[in-house]
């Protein structure tokens, strides 16, 4: 739980320093018998300056600014073909959410690039603070946005208020302002963002300080969403990602929450009846999904399938598309309107590829096949999906992997499933080999029971923990809030349990597994349908009341899965088979790496849901093994 605290204010690396602290004072607690009382006051001196030094100075790069990484997903590497050469680091900041970099280019000084560790950039454009007199070349950067073409076409009354989920370094804020809106508020969930803008206001005008009608919230878009009281006529967002989406753990990624049927349906109750999303992504096929998600979004409202088309208007390009979403369907003199404003746009600026009513005259795209698809037979959309190459599905909540380009799992998921099987194979093979060669008849059948026991834990919790750790993202906001409450609530609740569970049926270790293992069932199945209705209600209150009631919520839960395995071992020493405990610790640690991936591998296939009983299912066969050894 500390990491949460001393990563927003020492960093990352002064936060490993902090902790290489802690564990010094431990060493002179074990030597403490054999050093001399001045020795000892020494050392906790020396520690204690260390201490204090850290403290004082914060996140300052005492051992030197971490370099970011060589990975070709770095988009720190992409802005520019030689992009590091030309690249200097101006600020830098560490929090939960990662380092937060300002970059700025010796090639030119009119934008600046913020990073999340070296990745999802966002730009910071240098602007005059006149917004009435803009430079010629802020606006020709600003209309070369295929996010800033939407602006052009609003009415006076359709410029009353914006959302900007994720604003970044702020360009979406300043296309608002240029477009003349009224009153803009910003949702950004990393605070480091936000700061550096602040900070370099010189630059960027004070886009975020110096103009009354702009506020930024330091929030998670879909819970700031669920609190507010407001009505808008736009909520935009571009480019949503952050550095969770680009490292290992990126099926994980907390912006996936953002492009899913459920946050359509979110943003929509909060858009005035002329109100309108402009969404921009990375490509076609991030495109071509979002547009089906927002069909099945608008399809679960009940308006019908083709009526739906009329919601939209796309500019299709290889990178950076946009799809402008109208709550209510674009009349034809909405069309009209915005028809002679789209013959007044120069061509070498994005284009319009679709509007309503006008599906016969559109080009041949893949977003516009698509929609000609379901014109002509809306009863077949799913069967366009389906025969699609790439993974253009509705995404939703369960299974938030809206990045997913590729159908089915991940070809390097199945090497890893295949390369850890293997090795559990062998972990549990081996030594059974041998062992039954040795081992009496009458011992065999509780090792066997013992070893099934073993394995049946190992998967089964892992599966459980992964699948919870995911549906927690959602609720708190940030993966690593999410992963210090689930470990620190499972492990305060699985050390109570291990100690404390012994107490339960102490004189019969199989009843008390085949009761644990039900009652973890049972309990697993009342936490999954009535966590996420507590959970719901609660998106309007702050992260720290959000992660509290989770902390406590989860606890009981941990007591009961800390019983099996101290359990399971005196059911082994019970049976005259304690050479074998460290072989069996062996399997549950093997088993719960191959329950890891198999927790990825259910979610990205059928959900958190069904991951989760999954997970349950091998605590259920845990009861079904020592009913059936009971009863014998």
């Amino acid at each position: 739980m500390l990491s949460i605290f001393l990563l927003n204010y020492l960093g990352a690396p002064n936060s490993v320093l902090f902790l290489s602290i802690l564990i010094f004072c431990s060493l002179i607690l074990f030597l403490r018998q054999r050093l001399k009382t001045a020795q000892k006051i020494g050392s906790y001196a020396i520690l204690v300056i260390f201490a204090a030094a850290l403290m004082i100075n914060g996140d300052a790069d005492i051992l030197g600014r971490i370099s970011i990484g060589r990975f070709p997903e770095k988009d720190f590497y992409h802005v520019y073909p030689n992009a590091e050469k030309i690249s200097n680091i101006a600020d830098s900041r560490w929090s939960i959410y990662g380092r937060s970099d300002l970059v700025k280019y010796s090639n030119q000084d009119r934008v600046r690039q913020l990073f999340i560790d070296g990745a999802a950039g966002t730009q910071m454009f240098r602007f005059n603070g006149n917004i009435r007199n803009p430079d010629l070349m802020l606006q020709n950067l600003l209309m070369s946005q295929s996010s800033s073409i939407p602006f052009l076409f609003l009415s006076k009354a359709e410029r009353n208020n914006m959302m900007v989920i994720g604003p970044g370094g702020g360009k979406e804020v300043l296309t608002g302002l240029w477009a003349g809106v009224e009153q803009i508020t910003g949702v950004e969930i990393n605070p480091d963002f936000v700061r550096i803008v602040k900070k370099y206001r010189d630059f960027n005008g004070g886009i975020y300080t110096d103009f009354p009608n702009v506020q930024i919230h330091v929030a998670e878009g879909r819970h700031y969403i669920k609190n507010t009281s407001e009505y808008f006529d736009l909520i935009v967002m571009a480019l949503p990602s952050t550095e969770q989406l680009q490292s290992i753990d990126h099926f994980a990624a907390s912006e996936n929450y953002l492009l899913t049927v459920e946050a359509l349906q979110d943003y929509l109750k909060i858009l005035t009846p002329e109100g309108r999303l402009i969404f921009t992504v990375h490509n076609r096929w991030e495109l071509m999904r979002l547009i089906t998600t927002t069909i099945k979004a608008f399809d679960q409202r009940g308006m019908d399938m083709r009526q739906i088309l009329n919601h939209f208007i796309v500019l299709e390009q290889d990178y950076a598309p946009t799809v402008v979403i109208k709550k209510n369907i674009f009349t034809n003199e909405d069309i009209n309107r915005i028809q002679s404003v789209i013959n007044t746009i120069p061509k070498e600026l994005p284009q319009v590829t679709y509007l309503p009513y006008h599906l016969d005259e559109i080009p041949d795209t893949p977003i516009n096949n698509l929609l000609k698809q379901i014109q002509n037979d809306a009863a077949n959309f799913q069967n366009y999906i389906d025969q699609h190459q790439y993974n253009i599905s509705p995404c939703f909540d369960n299974s938030p992997y809206f990045y997913k380009i590729k159908k089915g799992v991940p070809a390097d998921y199945l090497w890893l499933l295949a390369g850890i099987s293997f090795v559990n194979v062998v972990v549990v093979a081996l030594p059974f080999s041998g062992i039954r060669k040795t081992l009496k008849k009458d011992k065999m059948n509780p090792l066997l029971m013992s070893l099934m026991i073993f394995i049946c834990i190992g998967l089964g919790f892992m599966i459980l923990e992964i699948s919870l750790f995911q549906k927690l993202v959602l609720y708190l906001g940030s993966p690593t809030v999410s992963l210090s409450i689930l470990l620190g609530s499972l492990l305060i609740g699985m050390g109570t349990g291990s100690y404390y569970g012994r107490r339960f049926y102490a004189g019969h270790t199989i009843k008390r597994l085949y009761v644990t293992s039900l009652s973890i069932v049972g309990s697993g199945i009342i936490l999954f349908i009535f966590y996420p209705l507590i959970l719901n209600y609660l998106l309007s209150y702050s992260q720290l009341l959000r992660s509290i009631i989770c902390f406590f919520m989860l606890v009981p839960f941990g007591f009961l899965l800390g019983i099996p395995f101290p359990s399971a071992i005196q059911m082994l020493e019970k049976s005259g088979l304690k050479q074998y405990i460290p072989w069996m610790y062996g399997v549950n640690g093997t088993m719960s790496i191959l329950g890891s991936i198999l927790a990825v591998i259910f979610s990205i296939t059928f959900g958190f849901t069904v991951s989760f009983f999954v997970g349950l299912t091998f605590y259920a066969l845990v009861f079904f093994l020592t009913r059936l050894w009971a009863q014998r």
